[in-house]
């Protein structure tokens, strides 16, 4: 696939779960810092994909119980990874809120879901998304980014395709 529609494709993906996300009630902007190194291994987009993944699982889990596994209820989730030299690994996440539960409570078990997982770094930060298109932008920024369609990590998003 050639560079120039690769990036079409990416565009037309990003818009797609942003429109969605745009009908999401109570989404949340999420900043999850992750250690650089565990046990002699260094972090990279695999093990930062990996980490996330194990973090999803324990947060559909906290959030869903049973219906998480039996049924594959999940939550709507926008990820993008951000390294560069300068800057912690890092990520960047558009993440449904159920309504049932306070913005206080929600911040508290993301915060007990990610110090579980090995990667998980102390420092993170959950905020309600007041203004959506302003949190994409952000985290869709170009300058820590080698290759934007890369850093967002298509296989921990997840986009709720019918109400169940």
């Amino acid at each position: 696939m050639t560079n120039a529609i690769h990036q079409k494709q990416a565009r037309r993906d990003t818009d797609h779960y942003l429109r969605a996300f745009s009908d999401v009630q109570n989404a949340v902007a999420v900043t999850l810092t992750q250690k650089q190194i565990v046990d002699r291994q260094h972090i990279d987009d695999i093990v930062s994909s990996e980490n996330l993944r194990h973090f999803m699982n324990r947060l559909n889990a906290a959030v869903y119980g049973k219906r998480f596994r039996r049924f594959n209820k999940r939550l709507t989730v926008f990820a993008v990874r951000e390294n560069s030299a300068d800057v912690r690994h890092h990520l960047h996440l558009m993440l449904e809120r159920p309504p049932y539960i306070c913005v206080d409570d929600y911040r508290y078990l993301i915060f007990t879901c990610w110090s579980k997982t090995r990667f998980g770094h102390f420092n993170i930060k959950v905020d309600e998304a007041y203004d959506l298109f302003g949190w994409t932008d952000y985290i869709l920024k170009r300058k820590t980014k080698s290759n934007w369609y890369d850093a967002i990590d298509w296989e921990n998003c997840y986009l709720q395709t019918s109400l169940a």
